[in-house]
């Protein structure tokens, strides 16, 4: 079992100084974003984001319901609302509700703490304000371009894995050494659990927000040992819960956000990807620069 270790002392400034907001993607250097792009071969696109849909799967308890309605119908567009135009027209509009952290997100350097301060030190009640955060919000996240690789913890078979069973360190090198693959800095490392294939059985995929298969302790702490600028899973906190440390709470999320820098990306969808034997390859992805936030809903890319 892994046990939760704490922070030592002097965690914070960061290697990158004490006003440093970009954290670990300092590890995405221009020549790191040029070599990415040599790994595209057939120009296949496959998308890593969930479809967003009424009803689906979320923490409602916690972040709230999701929100979706037509605001505007085509057939608005008449007296009174307003005057017919002569070429006919009309448009539809729509309205969401939604929490920042909906389906497929990216988790900003905001999101977690440890003893009350957020990555490189920043005071978190200082830093959060009504209206978002005044610091290491999800729009300091810039455009991410860079080597994709792919752990399947389900070992091809895409069946989902067993609820609170951990990826380990082992699982995760063996994986690596078999497909003759390192992980290398600058890296957005995903991990694939099979839980991709549930999401539009919402019951069912909601039983996993607390009890899911993920990315173990030791995992965690070796790939910021290899320098990594991302880390996502197929599930719905990325890290196995509950944690294997009784007691700790999304301590995998504490160690790579607020220790090391490394944004994580949950809820991906991963399951076309190891089908296709895609492990890997060029990853982009973009979050909607909101500012403040402590995520963003995203749809991140791999091209092969």
């Amino acid at each position: 079992m892994s046990e939760y270790e704490g922070f030592e002392p002097g965690w914070y400034p960061s290697p990158w100084g004490k006003d440093d907001e970009l954290g670990a993607l300092h590890h995405i250097t221009p020549e790191k974003t040029l070599s990415a792009l040599r790994l595209v071969k057939q120009g296949r696109q496959i998308p890593l984001g969930h479809t967003i849909f009424l009803g689906m799967p979320g923490r409602a308890n916690l972040h709230g319901p999701f929100y979706f309605w037509t605001s505007q119908r085509v057939y608005d567009h008449r007296p009174p609302l307003r005057q017919p135009a002569t070429n006919k027209f009309g448009a539809a509009l729509c309205r969401l509700e939604l929490s920042d952290h909906l389906g497929t997100h990216l988790d900003s350097l905001n999101h977690i703490s440890y003893d009350g301060k957020f990555y490189n030190g920043v005071d978190a009640f200082e830093a959060t304000a009504p209206s978002g955060s005044l610091r290491l919000g999800v729009d300091t996240t810039p455009p991410i371009l860079t080597r994709g690789v792919l752990v399947d913890g389900t070992d091809g078979s895409g069946s989902p894995m067993k609820k609170g069973e951990p990826i380990s360190l082992d699982q995760t090198q063996r994986f690596l050494e078999k497909h003759h693959l390192t992980v290398q800095p600058g890296d957005a490392v995903l991990f694939h659990t099979g839980l991709s294939s549930l999401w539009f059985q919402t019951e069912r995929f909601n039983e996993y927000y607390e009890a899911s298969p993920g990315v173990g302790y030791d995992t965690a702490r070796w790939l910021a040992e290899q320098k990594v600028a991302l880390v996502g899973a197929d599930a719905p906190s990325t890290e196995v819960t509950p944690a294997e440390s009784p007691g700790a709470r999304l301590p995998v999320h504490q160690l790579l956000i607020t220790k090391h820098g490394v944004r994580l990306f949950d809820n991906l969808k991963l399951d076309e990807l190891a089908q296709a034997g895609a492990y890997e390859f060029l990853f982009f992805a973009s979050p909607l620069r909101i500012k403040g936030a402590t995520a963003s809903p995203i749809v991140p890319v791999a091209v092969l």
